[in-house]
């Protein structure tokens, strides 16, 4: 009787396990079939929207994204965790055994990363289609610990060639106050983003308004005499006064908010949790028609408890971003100039300090501004409004679920920064 398939690919894999820590370096991986199996490196940082991450059984995780063409998928090991064989999937229909994946490789000696790459004409898929994407591999440690691990994501694929929209008429969405306290705006990068937020060139009378707006009512979380009080923003405030614009308070409650005065060019609304109503939403969209730009700052679930209003706030402006209340990076960091995207408001910086921020997942129409220090979760983002005004009576569908109180029980529900 012959020796199954299975079988026999796992006694390649246990050989290439036990044998590679004598195989010389640099020597390239041994192709166990052919496919789309070259190791094609691909930067995340140039993928089309989004970049889906995740775990590769418990030792390694599962990357996949795409760009105009191709579809990567890459495999790593967590350390100290290596590849000693690997197995990839990606097509229209779910996976079927791991042994029978159209892309293999046995890796020799081991690799802590390894990246496959789809034709997306070869799999049929175009921009927003949804791929079922697999991974599989053997992994092994210095000390010859064995594992095997697998992942699997369905991925949408992501329209490329995504053009910003342009500076005003746009709401721009920061889940992170602190980019814009004392301490993140130590950084002359930070400061060079405020003046980027209200220096713009726009259409319409907004364009030449010398007022920003604060609103720090609505039972704002940072309000009053918290984080976003003045002493915290001092530096912010006097970086916007100094490019010529007078800052005023608007303080606003659910509802009080029946025009805006015509020479303000940008509001900032700081964590509000009292719900906008309809007759708001169509002042906000009145404004952008005019060439004024939204500037809406969330925070992480935990210290921000009305995530749901952001989200629907979100909604009703015409932007399908949401708030997911995960917090990334927090204490404070300054991400690279890698993890920023290229637009009007981010023109001139190399980075930006930011400090435990709530991840966001843009809609195909708005626009990255910066990621993570992972480079795959977006952070802040920017949408065009759609003007279009609301009948008084709309209600928004819910689009985010939010998980009971005690998402981040490591962090400090009474800090922005998480500690």
């Amino acid at each position: 009787m012959g020796i199954s398939r299975h079988w026999r690919l796992g006694i390649v894999a246990l050989v290439a396990a036990l044998g590679a820590c004598s195989g010389p370096q640099g020597v390239k991986p041994n192709m166990a079939v052919p496919g789309p199996r070259d190791d094609a490196g691909g930067d995340p940082a140039q993928a089309c929207g989004k970049v889906t991450e995740t775990p590769l059984g418990q030792v390694g995780t599962l990357l996949v994204w795409n760009t105009q063409d191709t579809l990567f998928v890459r495999l790593s090991g967590v350390s100290p965790w290596q590849l000693t064989e690997s197995h990839a999937y990606a097509g229209t229909s779910a996976p079927g055994n791991w042994w029978d994946f159209p892309a293999q490789a046995v890796h020799d000696p081991y690799v802590g990363t390894f990246t496959y790459a789809f034709a997306l004409a070869d799999l049929g898929a175009n921009p927003g289609d949804t791929l079922h994407v697999a991974g599989h591999a053997f992994l092994m440690t210095p000390s010859y610990n064995f594992n095997e691990a697998q992942g699997h994501v369905e991925f949408v694929v992501n329209r490329c060639g995504t053009t910003p929209p342009p500076p005003g008429k746009d709401i721009v969405v920061f889940n992170d106050i602190n980019p814009f306290d004392n301490t993140g705006m130590a950084n002359d990068n930070n400061k060079l983003m405020v003046k980027n937020l209200v220096n713009y060139t726009t259409s319409g009378p907004r364009g030449a308004g010398t007022k920003v707006l604060f609103d720090r009512g609505r039972d704002s979380v940072c309000g009053g005499t918290g984080e976003c009080n003045d002493s915290n923003l001092s530096t912010m405030r006097s970086i916007i006064a100094g490019e010529g614009f007078a800052i005023e308070e608007l303080g606003s409650t659910a509802g009080s908010i029946t025009a805006l005065p015509s020479d303000v060019k940008v509001i900032f609304l700081w964590n509000p949790r009292q719900t906008f109503t309809n007759g708001e939403i169509n002042v906000f969209k009145q404004f952008a028609s005019e060439g004024g730009r939204v500037v809406f700052i969330g925070e992480w679930q935990g210290y921000y408890d009305a995530i749901t209003l952001e989200n629907d706030f979100l909604g009703k402006m015409g932007a399908v971003m949401t708030n997911t209340g995960q917090a990334v990076d927090c204490g404070y960091n300054t991400l690279p100039q890698a993890s920023l995207r290229p637009h009007q408001i981010t023109q001139g910086m190399t980075n930006v300090t930011i400090a435990c921020s709530s991840v966001l997942v843009p809609g195909p129409n708005d626009y990255p501004l910066y990621y993570d220090s992972s480079n795959t979760k977006v952070l802040s983002a920017v949408a065009t409004i759609d003007a279009t005004p609301l009948p008084l009576g709309f209600v928004q569908p819910a689009r985010v679920t939010m998980a009971p109180q005690g998402l981040h029980p490591l962090l400090n529900p009474s800090s922005a920064t998480g500690y």
